[in-house]
């Protein structure tokens, strides 16, 4: 790579555009605030389930989850909502009188039963225009303001059988043709009456119909059988974005000037002119004329909003924003030397049974490293004889073996993620004899965890033992360690960590957890210091005992990006370990969609570094409720170039990732094969 150029490039976007950057913070600005008006107003409301209406406490947690998917969906289209429980919301003056109420929808992320206040309170909402958005949980009051009846939940019969949904509704303006959903179950629910539509159906990963409806409309709102999960995200607003200004045709105002500020801006760029510098300095023809594409369309969107015509405005806004990102990906120049990599959490690769088929697929696009996820805490994707063998493991094999063989084939390096202390996914007897054993964690308020205990010798053990089979007995290139760390600061205060505290201490304690606990304890900082002691002794015990028998075998972490507050957190202190010449590289999960928080995680990083341990960041491509869009994922790219990292990893390698993320890691970062720097 022409570094040299590289470095001239930045200079002068950093010398010429801090005009452009001052006008244009002070136009977008403007711009943003006309938008962020409608926002502001709060036209939308999440009524959040609760526990006073008999619903479990863990479906009203997850109902948490499900509800900041929507707020950030609702802020990438130029919205906010406002968030109630139930209990909270019949009492509030703002939704009770119904002739000036400012809302327009009311969003149920996951009601499977209502209150009759609640009841009330919706019947009056959408009998003075009020429209619903339901997902999941159809409540029997909520149904028959919908004109639907509930008929039964189902569970997906085989895996794969709900993985996207078909959609035909050509009255809806800007709804897609389909998205992708890994559904594991749905409820199927029936219209009773013909003015309520079904226009979705659930299709399997074969593209065949499995005939249950996934998506309704009526006058009075839309019904989604289950709800929007992460996959695909970037199509669901899309979606999303569709379904309520059909229900609101007065979003469109709001959602067209969302999209008419956002469509210049592209990966680590903010406006046109240095977009602009950017493509004239990577002279790649295709390139130049995506951009004059996307210029054109850019002035016509404008023209379009102008006109008051917000639902092509909008089409035409996202298609100069697909023009200029093409320009953008295309202008990028590929690195020679650096450390491309991807995680995989399925452990199956994107294809599962064809390990062939994703090698192939990423060593094609430049990417030179998988971290596959082989093992957790407590079962194994791998023939093992320490741990659980699971489900996977029966199905399609040998999936170390099945990795490896690919991989090498096209010259990928395969690090085997191994998940530490973490018993999620494993048999419910395995756990359960290691909880009577006194070897899983306790929390301070003396609730099980399923976590091995860090302080156990057994349990350290265990853990040595499954990854040194892997070394043993496959030709791995190295190991990546994850969640190599406690659960958090409320872990762990079990019987056997007082009794090995005091051991350690030479303390006698009997006012335990309370004398131990970090900021009110007599021996809270002594107690913080030996958790960290426990996570640190494994990762030396893994690099000592790797080294040993096989040198060329690198070990690596997953870690979190904020330092030093992970510390004290959950007793990771990943920068010793690095000082210490424990670990070979490290990647710090830095997922954001903020550009300038991943430049500051970064350059912090970077400069607590010993220069002789490669660091590869995590991008979040896929990472929780992420709407990280392709150019921003080469935004990001370039970001761990000019700042000086080794390489980037990207999570999480799967279907998603090759459809959206891969195409545009092709067009310029990844042009030319890399080789890793550790």
């Amino acid at each position: 790579m022409n570094f040299s150029l590289l470095h001239q490039r930045d200079q002068l976007y950093k010398t010429n555009t801090t005009i452009v950057i001052i006008f244009v913070f002070f136009f977008v600005y403007g711009m943003v605030s006309i938008s962020d008006i409608a926002a502001q107003q709060a036209d939308i409301v999440i009524l959040l389930p609760s526990t006073a209406s008999g619903i479990a406490e863990g479906d009203v947690n997850y109902s948490r989850t499900v509800s900041k998917r929507f707020v950030r969906m609702l802020k990438g289209i130029g919205f906010s909502a406002d968030q109630f429980d139930e209990t909270t919301a019949v009492n509030l003056p703002r939704l009770q009188h119904t002739s000036s109420n400012p809302y327009r929808l009311i969003i149920l992320p996951l009601n499977a039963k209502i209150r009759d206040e609640t009841a009330t309170l919706l019947k009056n909402f959408v009998a003075h225009g009020g429209k619903l958005f339901v997902t999941y949980s159809l409540a029997d009051e909520v149904a028959q303001l919908l004109n639907l009846r509930a008929v039964e939940w189902t569970r997906a019969e085989s895996p794969g059988q709900f993985a996207s949904v078909q959609l035909d509704a050509p009255e809806v303006l800007g709804i897609p043709k389909s998205i992708r959903q890994e559904s594991w179950n749905i409820t199927v629910a029936e219209s009773t009456n013909p003015h309520t539509k079904i226009i979705g159906h659930w299709y399997n990963k074969d593209g065949g119909s499995t005939g249950h409806p996934a998506l309704f409309l009526s006058n009075t709102g839309v019904f989604f059988s289950h709800v929007f999960l992460p996959d695909d995200i970037q199509t669901k607003t899309q979606l999303f974005a569709a379904l309520i200004t059909h229900l609101v045709p007065e979003f469109k105002h709001a959602i067209a000037k969302r999209e008419l500020d956002a469509m210049t801006t592209v990966g680590h760029i903010k406006d046109i002119n240095t977009l602009t510098k950017f493509v004239a300095f990577g002279e790649v023809s295709e390139a130049k004329q995506a951009l004059q594409s996307g210029k054109t369309l850019t002035t016509q969107a404008r023209t379009e909003y102008a006109q008051k015509d917000y639902h092509a405005s909008m089409t035409t806004a996202r298609e100069s924003q697909k023009a200029l990102s093409k320009a953008y990906s295309l202008s990028h120049l590929s690195d020679e030397t650096e450390g491309r990599a991807v995680w995989n959490h399925s452990g199956l690769g994107a294809y599962p049974g064809d390990w062939e088929r994703s090698a192939k697929e990423l060593a094609d696009v430049g990417i030179n490293m998988i971290l596959p996820n082989m093992a957790w805490g407590g079962v194994a994707h791998y023939d093992s004889s320490v741990l659980p063998r699971s489900k996977k493991f029966t199905q399609y094999g040998d999936q170390i073996s099945q990795c490896v063989k690919a991989a090498h084939k096209h010259e990928l390096q395969v690090h085997v993620w191994k998940i530490t202390w973490n018993l999620e996914g494993a048999p419910k007897e395995f756990v359960e004899e290691l909880r009577k054993a006194g070897r899983t964690q306790v929390s301070d308020k003396g609730a099980p965890i399923n976590w091995l205990c860090p302080s156990h010798p057994e349990n350290v053990k265990l853990e040595l033992n499954s990854i040194m089979e892997i070394v043993q007995n496959y030709d791995v290139d190295g190991i990546h360690l994850d969640y190599i760390r406690y659960p958090g600061s409320h872990a762990c205060f079990c019987e056997g960590c007082r009794k090995r505290f005091m051991l350690a201490t030479r303390q006698y304690i009997t006012d335990f957890p309370a004398s131990v606990l970090l900021k009110t304890g007599q021996y809270g900082e002594s107690y913080n210091k030996w958790r960290v002691h426990q996570i640190t002794r494994l990762v030396r015990l893994i690099s000592k005992r790797v080294r040993e028998i096989k040198p060329h075998v690198k070990v690596s972490t997953a870690v979190f990006g904020g330092y030093p507050s992970c510390v004290t957190s959950i007793g990771q202190d990943w920068i010793s370990w690095a000082k210490e010449g424990y670990i070979d590289f490290v990647c710090p999960m830095n997922y954001t969609e903020d550009s300038k928080y991943f430049t500051d995680l970064l350059e912090k990083q970077l400069a607590l570094m010993p220069k002789e341990v490669a660091i590869y960041p995590g991008i979040g491509a896929t990472a929780s409720n992420s709407l990280l869009t392709p150019d921003g994922v080469i935004g990001q790219i370039h970001l761990t170039r000019f700042l000086g990292a080794s390489g980037w990893t990207i999570f999480d390698y799967s279907v998603n990732i090759s459809d959206n993320i891969l195409p545009a890691i092709q067009m310029g970062v990844g042009k030319r094969k890399a080789e890793p720097t550790h």
